[in-house]
């Protein structure tokens, strides 16, 4: 085993026993890593120009950007840079820049960039030529800011994904609509990006298919696709797929949908990476707060008597109508305080699910004019 290694194995042994980090051991581990691991794989070039000369040329820089600036202004920034004498606080942050930000040859075998050049390369991409605006990015990033995960990866990259991280999508209650959303989630997990997706519209477990009853598969097959494919699409090895399932609280299948992330949970409805999270409109706690029951109901129902979707719909001001409504069927009752006992107890489990306050965000949210505010993502 590698020194640094071990040495961070031992600092997190510690940890885990007495609460408390050995930094000493972890700023030894961390100068072993760059002796072991890092300087031996760094390409080095005489100056600043024949850098940058060879990662255009080579195709690993776009050089579009690089054009809208003269090099002695790219000079001068990178010695801004290296100015600051950074230096990396712990051995995790280290490794982490290492193995998914810096730029590596294409074997994977030669480190291309250090932390500073990383730094350079993005205020020279988002400035777009304009030298003052670079010089502040390169010092705010240098002093205290973190641009979002996608935008330090990929910036004044020509083989790279998108600078933005997060994106949403509604799943219809098709077949084609399944297939083609999973297509964008494995499109936007390879172009580096975290995705939301609503499930609230597809009808649940036993649901009737062409009016045969219990044909549905429920939201749970779906959400498994899903999370095979987030695993499956990643940005060139260097960013796992992430995404993030919603379901509205009063959908039929929310009793498995809370259960998927719970450690001991079924095989068929565990979620092992896919993150949850629950729709909460402001009925479901008014009905709580009474220790009533919740009726759980069916998108597929309201679709057809309705013509909207589930998702589009407020349920705190159409529950009582779809209670009253004898086309709507009334699938299951469940006591609103024991129900958010077990999201409560999932939580303390697994983290999750989310939970995604309906009615208040609505309430709130500057943008009415263009409809209602349905779900949330990873952000």
């Amino acid at each position: 085993m590698k020194t640094y290694l071990k040495l961070n194995n031992d600092v997190l042994n510690r940890y885990s026993t007495t609460g408390q980090l050995d930094l000493d051991k972890d700023r030894e581990a961390t100068r072993r890593y760059f002796l072991e691991y890092v300087n031996v794989r760094l390409r080095y070039f005489i100056d600043i120009e024949e850098k940058i000369r060879y990662l255009v040329d080579e195709g690993y820089y776009e050089k579009e950007f690089i054009e809208l600036y003269d090099m002695e202004f790219i000079k001068q920034l990178y010695k801004k840079a290296y100015d600051y004498h950074f230096r990396f606080p712990s051995f995790m942050s280290a490794s982490k820049f290492y193995d998914s930000y810096a730029m590596k040859s294409r074997d994977g075998q030669e480190i291309l960039e250090k932390y500073e050049d990383r730094v350079v390369i993005i205020a020279l991409y988002l400035a777009r030529g304009n030298q003052e605006l670079a010089k502040r990015a390169v010092e705010a990033i240098m002093e205290a800011y973190q641009p979002a995960t996608p935008t330090a990866l990929n910036s004044g990259k020509k083989a790279r994904g998108e600078l933005v991280s997060c994106f949403k999508l509604s799943m219809e209650d098709t077949m084609n609509s399944i297939a083609e959303n999973i297509g964008y989630c494995l499109e936007l997990s390879r172009l580096g990006g975290g995705v939301g997706v609503n499930l609230t519209d597809l009808r649940p477990l036993g649901d009737p298919i062409k009016g045969i009853l219990n044909r549905a598969s429920g939201v749970m097959p779906v959400a498994k696709l899903l999370e095979n494919s987030f695993s499956y699409s990643n940005q060139l090895g260097q960013r796992n797929g992430s995404g993030v399932v919603y379901l509205n609280i009063f959908h039929a299948d929310i009793e498995n949908f809370i259960s998927s992330k719970k450690p001991n949970a079924d095989d068929k409805i565990r979620l092992a990476t896919l993150s949850t999270g629950i729709i909460i409109p402001s009925i479901f706690f008014e009905l709580m707060k009474r220790d009533k029951d919740i009726v759980l109901f069916s998108p597929y129902d309201i679709y057809k008597e309705y013509g909207q979707r589930m998702s589009e719909m407020s349920i705190s001001e159409m529950y009582y109508e779809l209670l009253d409504n004898r086309n709507i069927r009334k699938i299951k009752r469940l006591n609103a305080r024991k129900l958010y006992t077990e999201i409560k107890k999932a939580q303390f489990e697994s983290g999750y699910p989310f939970e995604i306050f309906d009615d208040n965000v609505n309430d709130v949210h500057p943008l009415k004019g263009l409809g209602r505010v349905s779900m949330s993502n990873l952000c």
